[in-house]
C-alpha cells in the first residue's frame, strides 16, 4: 500500500475521497447525526486498528469517557473536538481526520500534528553545498558535495519500481568514481514499502531480514495475520558499496523509515541528524455519514529486534539538530557533520 504524509489540505481531501467513494456505494446508509457518527468512528477503530493492542489502549474506557459528551445537539465543531481528543490517545502520526467545508477542519495525529518544517531546506543544499547538481524528476536531486563525495536526496518512494530502477542506474553510474555517499532522507514523505526495499537493495551486498509486518484481521485486538518477513537483497545492475552516511530528521516518515531499516540491515552506515517520525503502518481510509474522512492504522510493523517503533522513530547514531536560524542563514549543520564521516 502507498503510505504518504500529505501536508496540503486539498491534496489530503483528494487522496482520501478518491479511495473512500467505494464505501459510499455499498451497504445500508447510516443516519447522519452526531451520535451515529461517533458510533461509527469508534466502532471502526475498534474493529480495524492495530494500535489498540500494540499500544495497550483501553478503547472501551475511551468510549465510556467520550460517548456521553455527544448529544443530538452537538455541533460539528464540538464533535470534531471530541473526536480529536479521543483519537489523540492513539498517538498516531499516520492518522488524519478531515472535515471538508468552509472553513474546513483538519486533525493530524501524533507528532506529525505538532511538528513544524523548519530544520531542512533542499534549496540550501543546492545553493551552498553541491558543487555539481542534477535532478531526476521532481522528487530526486543528486550530485557531488566534493569531487569524491556523492549526494542523493529522495523525497519519497511512491512511483513504480521501474522509475527507481532507471533513476538509480543513472545516479550510480554517475557516482561510480566517488569514495562515499550522503543519502539524504530528510522530509521523506512516504510511498511504497516494496520500492523502499528495492532502493535499499541497490546498496546491499547480501540478503538480510529487515522487518516483519502483520495485519489486524479479527474482532479481538490481538487478531492478526501471520507475520510477513521482509528481506533486503542486492538489486539492479550494480550496487553502491562504498561508504554511506544517511541523513534523517523528524519528517523522515513511513516508507522512508522502512528504507532506513533496510539500509541498516544491508550494510554498515552512519545515521546523522534527528530521530525519524515513527509512522510505519498502512492505513484504511474511511468516510463518516457526515462526509468527514479519516484513516486507521491497520498493521503491526516491527524491526528485526521484534519491537514496534510506532510513535518512537529511529534514533540517529549522531544527533545533529538544525535550527531554523541556521537554515535561514544557509547553513546545514547535519550535512556538514555527514561530510566529515564519509571516507
Amino acid at each position: 500500500m502507498k503510505k504518504l504524509l500529505v501536508h496540503s489540505f486539498l491534496l489530503v481531501f483528494i487522496w482520501l475521497s478518491f479511495s473512500a467513494c467505494e464505501d459510499t456505494l455499498v451497504g445500508p446508509a447510516t443516519p447522519d447525526n452526531p451520535e451515529q457518527n461517533f458510533e461509527q468512528l469508534w466502532r471502526e477503530y475498534d474493529q480495524l486498528s492495530a494500535f489498540l493492542s500494540i499500544k495497550n489502549i483501553d478503547w472501551n474506557a475511551l468510549y465510556a469517557q467520550y460517548r456521553p459528551q455527544v448529544k443530538t445537539t452537538t455541533t460539528k465543531a464540538e464533535l470534531f473536538k471530541i473526536f480529536t481528543e479521543m483519537l489523540a490517545h492513539l498517538d498516531d502520526s499516520h492518522l488524519t481526520l478531515l472535515a471538508p467545508g468552509t472553513p474546513g477542519m483538519r486533525y493530524d495525529g501524533g507528532l506529525a500534528g505538532r511538528l513544524k518544517h523548519e530544520d531542512f531546506s533542499l534549496q540550501v543544499v543546492k545553493e551552498h553545498y553541491l558543487i555539481q547538481k542534477k535532478e531526476y524528476g521532481p522528487s530526486i536531486t543528486y550530485g557531488k558535495l566534493a569531487p569524491n563525495i556523492g549526494y542523493i536526496y529522495l523525497k519519497d518512494s511512491g512511483l513504480d519500481v521501474a522509475y527507481y530502477t532507471k533513476a538509480l542506474n543513472t545516479m550510480l553510474d554517475y557516482l561510480q568514481d566517488t569514495d562515499g555517499l550522503v543519502l539524504d532522507l530528510r522530509d521523506f514523505e512516504g510511498g511504497y514499502d516494496k520500492n523502499s526495499a528495492y532502493i535499499a537493495g541497490r546498496f546491499a551486498t547480501a540478503k538480510k531480514l529487515f522487518m516483519t509486518s502483520r495485519k489486524r484481521n479479527g474482532p479481538k485486538y490481538t487478531d492478526f495475520t501471520a507475520p510477513v518477513k521482509w528481506y533486503v537483497q542486492p538489486q539492479g545492475k550494480n550496487q553502491y558499496t562504498n561508504s554511506l552516511v544517511v541523513l534523517t530528521n523528524r519528517w523522515t516518515a513511513s516508507s522512508g523509515e522502512v528504507l532506513l531499516w533496510a539500509l541498516k540491515a544491508s550494510k554498515p552506515l552512519v545515521q546523522v541528524g534527528d530521530t525519524t517520525l515513527g509512522a510505519y503502518s498502512d492505513q484504511a481510509r474511511r468516510e463518516l455519514p457526515n462526509g468527514w474522512y479519516y484513516t486507521i492504522s491497520i498493521n503491526d510493523i516491527r524491526a528485526i529486534d521484534g519491537k514496534s517503533y510506532e510513535g518512537m522513530g529511529i534514533a540517529p547514531d549522531i544527533l545533529v539538530e538544525n535550527t531554523k536560524a541556521e537554515v535561514l542563514a544557509g547553513k546545514d549543520a547535519a550535512l556538514e557533520k555527514a561530510l566529515t564521516l564519509v571516507h
